[in-house]
């Protein structure tokens, strides 16, 4: 497992201790990208319409292909897609190594030579399925064009199938099932089916087993119409209204980037809607039946693109508002709930376009995760260039790792922020100058952002110090280790004062002991000047451990000591009262 980190811990133990490790942050606003493609630096901004392998005229969809780790951009204005060899080796302002609709890098042509299987016109959205098969969402020609074997065909081949289309020399504009107008988006999800936000027609075809399909074939379902021969605009859980971003996530959800209705819509089971099915979920708007331009956390102006990584946080380019946003564990939001994060502007109500940096964007279109590489593609489309961020996987992050004595136990708790793969934690403790043993098991959340607490108690201990740690294992079985946590156990064989938890305290605390035998006990707190303030307890108590909360909120700030008296046994401890 890589990356297990405590980002803050504070462990407290029979005396309090603290400790601080912050790991790198995986996805903050405002971050910078590390990367740039159609420039060689972050603060340039031109419009190449006189075309190189190097350059773009309005980027507009970025795909990789997973096995070879190959870049496809589509360069909307420039009518072509371009190739760029493996990610890892990229550098800025590379040059790409193929083109596809152009029969070489500095030609712009719409359908140069004439309409045909090579070639293409204001291409938009770009996928590769998993066998390696480029799909284009060839807009103007109102196709969609299939390229086998993609990373290795040279360059100007012909596309292998077409959809929307009879052949490769027809580009009317229909609506019907086997007919588009005006195709933003392409996405093939794991099981082969291609998803197609087809703008102009205000539905999203589905297209089940899709590379199999005969060129021109219909449609197996639609969503945002109530047929195939339906193309008006609505503003229900229904309907769409411009329709221009489609993602799959791993749970079989469909998103929507539902523009000019301001909103993302979420249809689960996706493939098993029935055509004209209503969403189960929208955000960007608090229901189905309002749209509105809005610069907000929880609000979106014309969404171009979707995107859903493996922990299930939603990424929205939100066009009009020149920015992407965010969401965590989106599958489970209220509808119209807020984003977590913002990319391209400093907060979520600045919809600002300049100036150019790494930090910023104009007006960006899409975006894609690179999960396999970890990076973010997002073409930023006015700025003529395409931006990488690289974001490293959520580890498993630790926020507190405690260790306490309580009634002869030991009781570890601890907390995660995120977590990554996680299959579970085993408990391991040694004794002084021995080593780690495993003694438990704890079985972990999986992969999630969702905050989880866990515990686990330690019994039938004698008298000593012990360590302990937590071996986090992946599903796959690699592993990390966290940090060890000391404790000082004393059980029943003496009397014992234990520090107070919290310390610093506002305006509770809670006060341990351990008593050896049935006897009187007297606990009493002091201020600085030794002027007893209040008394917890003055009576004959049993064997044991016992734990007393001590309430402050009528006491000034300041140091103050508690004190345990017994017949045979004494002690005082400090403690920090600071509201």
């Amino acid at each position: 497992m890589k990356n297990f980190k405590i980002l803050f811990a504070e462990i407290f133990l029979l005396t309090t201790l603290s400790l601080s490790i912050y790991a790198q942050v995986p996805l903050y606003d405002f971050m910078p990208a590390n990367g740039v493609l159609g420039t060689t630096d972050f603060v340039t901004n031109t419009n190449y319409t006189a075309p190189t392998a190097s350059t773009f005229a309005e980027p507009t969809g970025a795909a990789v292909d997973p096995t070879t780790g190959k870049l496809f951009i589509a360069d909307r204005d420039n009518r072509r897609v371009l190739r760029w060899s493996s990610v890892s080796k990229l550098v800025d302002g590379s040059d790409a190594e193929a083109v596809f609709g152009q029969p070489d890098f500095f030609t712009r042509d719409r359908n140069t030579g004439g309409l045909s299987a090579a070639t293409t016109n204001d291409p938009n959205g770009v996928c590769v399925d998993v066998n390696g098969s480029l799909w284009v969402a060839d807009m103007t020609n109102n196709r969609v064009l299939r390229f086998d074997n993609a990373s290795t065909i040279t360059s100007s081949s012909s596309a292998d199938g077409v959809l929307g289309q009879p052949d490769f020399v027809t580009n009317t504009a229909g609506i019907t099932a086997s007919t588009m107008t005006n195709p933003t988006s392409v996405f093939v999800d794991g099981n082969g089916t291609l998803w197609v936000a087809d703008r102009d027609n205000n539905r999203v075809l589905r297209f089940d087993n899709a590379a199999t399909k005969p060129n021109g074939a219909s449609a197996d379902g639609v969503l945002g119409q109530a047929d195939f021969v339906t193309a008006t605009t609505g503003l229900t859980a229904s309907t769409m209204d411009t329709p221009w971003g489609v993602f799959v996530d791993i749970g079989g959800r469909l998103w929507v980037a539902d523009r000019r209705n301001n909103r993302v819509l979420r249809f689960d089971n996706a493939t098993s809607k029935p055509n004209g099915a209503s969403a189960d979920g929208v955000l960007g708007e608090p229901d189905f039946t309002t749209s509105v331009f809005n610069t907000t956390q929880d609000g979106l102006g014309e969404p171009r693109g979707v995107a859903v990584d493996g922990l299930g946080r939603l990424f929205v380019v939100d066009e009009g508002n020149t920015r992407v946003i965010v969401y965590n564990n989106a599958a489970g939001l209220a509808n119209g709930a807020n984003a977590n994060n913002v990319l391209g502007q400093p907060d979520f109500t600045t919809a600002s376009s300049s100036p150019i940096s790494a930090s910023s964007l104009n007006y960006p279109l899409s975006l894609f995760l690179d999960n396999t590489n970890n990076h973010i593609w997002i073409p930023d489309t006015y700025n003529h260039r395409v931006l990488r961020y690289d974001v490293a996987p959520l580890p498993v992050e630790l926020t507190s790792f405690t260790a306490i004595t309580q009634n002869q136990k030991i009781i570890l708790n601890w907390t995660t922020e995120t977590e990554l793969n996680n299959n579970g934690f085993e408990i391991q403790r040694r004794a002084a100058n021995s080593e780690f043993v495993a003694i438990g098991f704890v079985k972990g959340a999986g992969t999630t952002t969702a905050q989880n607490e866990y515990t686990f108690t330690d019994r039938n201990l004698s008298n000593g110090i012990y360590f302990y740690r937590l071996k986090q294992i992946d599903f796959g079985g690699s592993y990390e280790y966290s940090s060890e946590v000391e404790v000082d156990f004393e059980g029943l064989v003496n009397y014992s004062l234990i520090q107070n938890y919290p310390n610093p305290f506002n305006p509770s605390t809670k006060i341990g002991y351990t008593l050896k035998e049935r006897t009187s006990v007297k606990v009493t707190i002091m201020n600085i000047l030794g002027e007893e303030v209040a008394v917890l307890t003055n009576e004959i108590q049993e064997q044991g451990f016992h734990e007393l909360e001590f309430n402050a909120s009528n006491l000034p700030n300041g140091i103050y000591f508690y004190s345990l008296r017994t017949q045979q046994y004494s002690d005082t401890k400090k403690m920090i009262l600071m509201k």
